[in-house]
């Protein structure tokens, strides 16, 4: 009990002691012995001062900030909307950019379309050209072959030509028939006959220009002229006719398989020669283009022309020519240059083929060249005469 007590009473005194320092303790304006109020009153004011100072600013502080967060939010905002504006007309441009080039894709199909079913003014040329050749191919045909029945006539010696009567006959033809045409200077000097206006008809049965140097033959003279070279060449006069008792006797008619032999061989080296004169002669009209181009080449430009003359300025109009060279440089389209490719390859296919015509008449005469030969190595084994016809 005792130990509670004195507890009891310490904390007793304790109160009284704290009651009698709250009753009896000094002033806060006397703490330190000083009068402290007019400095906490001044330290207040400053404070107070200093706080609305502080308030003010943070006010406008922030009301600038605020102002420039509204304005960069704003700012922010109409660079959003630029560039979604921007993406937008991104957008419309590339759309527009794929239009076009569609289009244009559409318009390039279009015109490939239309040139793959267009014809080129070159294929009709082509055509032209050569439909002209034909016609004077196959007009050339039949100058060659009147030529030829004329000339076999001659070489069998029928009735109606000179060789008919007797072999002098027919050298006496020959030679009137040079005399009135191709008189030369000695046999003018020696009366036989009178020098041609023309000079160059002076012995122009001999001249190998005659027949060669034309593109054509313009006229009947020109004609006649490399028809005569072809005749003085080939068989300038034809042997006598195997008629009477020398085709009766047996001695002639042993003669007369090689009297066939030779009509045989003459008449087909006159064919071929014929068919190298028919090739110059006047049969087709020339066509635009080819006149066009003989007039580049400085030929005189006629309407007609030979086979030889039109095929020469088809293949020279393609080789050098202007017109041509320009369109095929034209041409947009892989179908027009392949169709020039094939018609060029169609005109070596002509060529070709005329070519193998001729070689294939050539090596008939090869082989009858030959024949000559074996026939020559036996005759001389075995010589007859031809017995002289009793009329």
């Amino acid at each position: 009990m005792s130990r509670f007590s004195s507890r009891l009473a310490s904390a007793a005194m304790l109160i009284a002691a704290f009651g009698m320092g709250q009753l009896f303790a000094p002033t806060p304006a006397r703490a330190f012995g000083i009068d402290i109020g007019p400095i906490l009153a001044a330290i207040s004011a400053a404070q107070s001062a200093l706080s609305t100072a502080t308030n003010t600013a943070k006010q406008v502080l922030n009301n600038t900030l605020g102002g420039i967060d509204g304005d960069l939010g704003k700012g922010f905002g109409q660079l959003t909307n630029y560039m979604k504006g921007q993406v937008g007309a991104q957008q419309q441009i590339a759309d527009a950019n794929n239009m076009v080039h569609a289009e244009l894709a559409k318009e390039v199909r279009h015109a490939e379309i239309q040139d793959l079913h267009a014809v080129n003014r070159q294929d009709c040329l082509n055509l032209e050209g050569g439909q002209a050749q034909i016609v004077a191919a196959r007009k050339s045909d039949d100058v060659a072959l009147a030529l030829d029945v004329t000339k076999g006539q001659r070489t069998r010696a029928e009735k109606g030509t000179p060789s008919w009567v007797g072999g002098g006959q027919g050298a006496q033809a020959n030679n009137n028939a040079h005399f009135g045409k191709y008189c030369d200077d000695a046999e003018a000097d020696a009366g036989l006959c009178s020098l041609p206006t023309n000079t160059t008809m002076k012995g122009a049965d001999q001249a190998a220009t005659s027949m060669f140097t034309p593109l054509v033959y313009t006229g009947q003279e020109a004609i006649d002229r490399a028809n005569a070279y072809a005749v003085t060449l080939i068989e300038p006069v034809a042997p006598a006719a195997q008629r009477g008792s020398a085709i009766t006797s047996t001695q002639g008619q042993q003669l007369m398989p090689f009297r066939r032999s030779y009509n045989a061989a003459m008449h087909l080296s006159h064919m071929i020669v014929d068919h190298v004169l028919s090739q110059r002669a006047e049969t087709v009209t020339l066509t635009a283009a080819q006149k066009a181009e003989a007039q580049r080449e400085g030929i005189t430009v006629t309407d007609k022309g030979s086979s030889w003359e039109e095929t020469e300025l088809e293949v020279n109009r393609k080789y050098s020519g202007t017109d041509w060279q320009a369109d095929l440089q034209a041409m947009s389209s892989d179908k027009s240059v392949l169709i020039q490719i094939a018609l060029l390859d169609a005109q070596r296919n002509y060529l070709l083929w005329n070519s193998y015509k001729l070689q294939e008449m050539t090596a008939v005469a090869e082989a009858k060249r030959l024949a000559i030969e074996a026939d020559d190595a036996l005759s001389r084994h075995s010589a007859g005469a031809l017995p002289v016809p009793n009329l």
